[in-house]
């Protein structure tokens, strides 16, 4: 056989492998591009991308957060797969140009790697500038999924105004008040009713998917635990009282009181004991 007829089947291979390639790139196309505000409130502001048979790419900052980006996927992947995070042109950008800008693996969930803040930030960047970022798999058989920078613009505007008038403090950084007691008291201070639970109030008035408010008093270990356990209660209802009173509604409250059981702080010294003597309120959505 003539070296001739030794290349065709290499050139044929190769045709069939970049064709392969190019049926593995899940992109928008220009006309069905779209970048939609999916969530745009006090507590979270959120974009969404639809990358056409692969998945969605989501855009997220919560308050009291920094930016976030989610790429979730329709198809199954293994957990351990290397991808490689490029940065392109688009096709109609006469300045070619390829970037690597990050490396990680996937998961194994429909979640599939963890993007950090620092390389979320870098992306939508690249967007804003008409770059085409893409996540490269390397599978079994490769395959790009690209963010299209088409509409990213139009978008843009909405989510940036969303993101300024997000809420200083997240959900998670009020979750749990507390407020303390002086040895076998059954009230807290004057002041410690006045400041103990102002962040938590001010976003109560904000996020309307907290369902349940757990109020639960606690004692230090001095005294018998009979004594302790009805102090507990008593301070636990006194704190119930303190919220109805600023407004909370009491389908939402529910009480509990655990005694000594279960200390902050272990041992018999002072600041040990005064930690323990408190009644905390949890947040649950």
């Amino acid at each position: 056989m003539s070296i001739k007829s030794n290349l065709l089947p290499i050139l044929l291979l190769c045709v069939c492998t970049n064709a392969q390639a190019l049926e593995r790139h899940y992109l928008a196309s220009m006309d069905a591009s779209t970048w939609t505000l999916t969530e745009n409130s006090l507590i979270r502001c959120r974009i969404e991308h639809q990358i056409p048979r692969f998945g969605v790419a989501i855009f997220s900052q919560e308050a009291g957060r920094t930016l976030q980006l989610e790429l979730r996927s329709k198809q199954k992947f293994s957990k351990g797969i290397n991808v490689e995070l490029r940065s392109e042109t688009t096709e109609w950008n006469t300045k070619e140009t390829h970037a690597v800008l990050a490396r990680f693996e996937t998961s194994g969930t429909r979640r599939l790697f963890k993007i950090s803040t620092t390389l979320a930030e870098k992306i939508y960047f690249e967007l804003s500038q008409g770059y085409q970022p893409g996540f490269l798999f390397f599978d079994d058989y490769p395959l790009m999924a690209s963010l299209s920078t088409v509409r990213f613009g139009q978008v843009k505007g909405e989510f940036a105004e969303c993101v300024n008038q997000l809420y200083r403090y997240n959900f998670n950084d009020v979750r749990i008040s507390k407020i303390h007691f002086d040895p076998d008291d059954e009230f807290a201070s004057i002041r410690q009713e006045e400041t103990a639970f102002d962040k938590m109030m001010n976003y109560l008035s904000i996020d309307n998917a907290v369902s349940e408010i757990v109020v639960t008093g606690h004692t230090d270990r001095t005294g018998p635990a009979c004594y302790n356990d009805g102090l507990s209660e008593r301070r636990a209802w006194y704190v119930y009282d303190l919220l109805i009173a600023r407004g909370i509604d009491s389908e939402l409250l529910r009480v509990d009181y655990l005694g000594e059981a279960y200390p902050v702080r272990k041992g018999g010294s002072k600041a040990s004991l005064a930690a323990n003597r408190r009644v905390t309120v949890e947040l649950r959505r």
